[in-house]
């Protein structure tokens, strides 16, 4: 019974780890092949007043396996948020997200449950700050949110991906740069990088886009608490996708990923020292991040 108790509750921290990989880079992206002439320059600039709106769907089915149990649920969500410039410096770039709408459900077997914990961020703000050149930094502002509290970093992986490191000479058919792994976790340390390379140009809701493949491979080790659970993760990951960025400003159009993410976690209950053990878990991600 411990045991099975220990997998449970395992099962619940790697449900806050399902959106992890959910900016790892996929499916298609859509829109019509364009010509464009020459090398073309992306450059990010932001001012005050300046609005962002996005829609975001995660897909994740996540499986726990431990000896005599081994349990598999499914978890999606939907967000529709406006981001906006509050203040821009030489830096650093200020803005403010709202989750205008934002729903979530788990389905395990033939049951569906509305995943209130998603729900509940619908009006609520988060605050974000940005590079100069529009690169996501970091987020905070929702530390009692659960949804935020009980996987710290995994939402602002999705968000970082609005605002991706973009390189600063001119891209071209062939163009490759390769950026570390940086997720703005306190509790884990993630080592890796993703590899870009621009596949062609395309033209989608009548905006000319570059279009970037990327491929993210990475390790982690950490910490991570359910209740008054505590564990001990290490783990690798990995993910493709593909994604669209206007010429014109370099707002991210469409983008579409697939991870994968394996992991072991030691764990502990603080209410019960029996209740211990070690378990294995896995999640793959696919979502989808469009311009509004």
């Amino acid at each position: 019974m411990a045991l099975r108790r220990i997998a449970i509750v395992a099962l619940a921290v790697l449900m806050a780890l399902g959106y992890l990989s959910a900016g790892c880079g996929g499916g298609g992206v859509g829109g019509r092949d364009i010509t464009v002439e020459g090398p073309t320059r992306i450059t990010r600039t932001f001012e005050v007043g300046d609005v962002y709106k996005y829609k975001f769907k995660i897909e994740s089915v996540i499986g726990v396996m431990q000896t005599g149990f081994e349990k598999s649920i499914t978890r999606q969500a939907e967000f529709r948020t406006t981001t906006t410039v509050t203040g821009v410096s030489e830096e650093s770039v200020d803005a403010s997200l709202q989750f205008d709408y934002s729903v979530g459900a788990m389905a395990t077997g033939d049951a569906m449950l509305q995943d209130e914990s998603v729900s509940a961020l619908r009006g609520k703000q988060l605050l974000l700050k940005l590079d100069p050149d529009g690169q996501f930094q970091s987020a905070s502002g929702m530390a009692n949110e659960s949804a935020f509290e009980s996987g710290a970093g995994e939402y602002a992986m999705a968000i970082s991906e609005v605002f991706p490191k973009l390189p600063e000479e001119p891209l071209q058919i062939g163009t490759t740069w390769t950026e570390p792994v940086d997720i703005p976790d306190p509790n884990r340390e993630f080592v890796g990088e993703t590899v870009y390379e621009v596949v062609g140009f395309k033209e989608k809701y009548a905006i000319q886009c570059v279009e970037i493949i990327s491929s993210t491979d990475f390790e982690f080790e950490g910490r991570a608490s359910q209740g008054d659970d505590v564990w001990l993760m290490t783990g690798s990951g990995s993910g493709t996708g593909r994604m669209l960025v206007s010429i014109e400003d370099g707002n991210v159009v469409y983008s579409s990923s697939e991870a994968t993410l394996t992991l072991i976690a030691e764990g502990a209950s603080v209410a019960s020292a029996a209740a211990s053990g070690v378990v294995n878990m896995g999640v793959t991600t696919n979502s989808v991040i469009e311009i509004l």
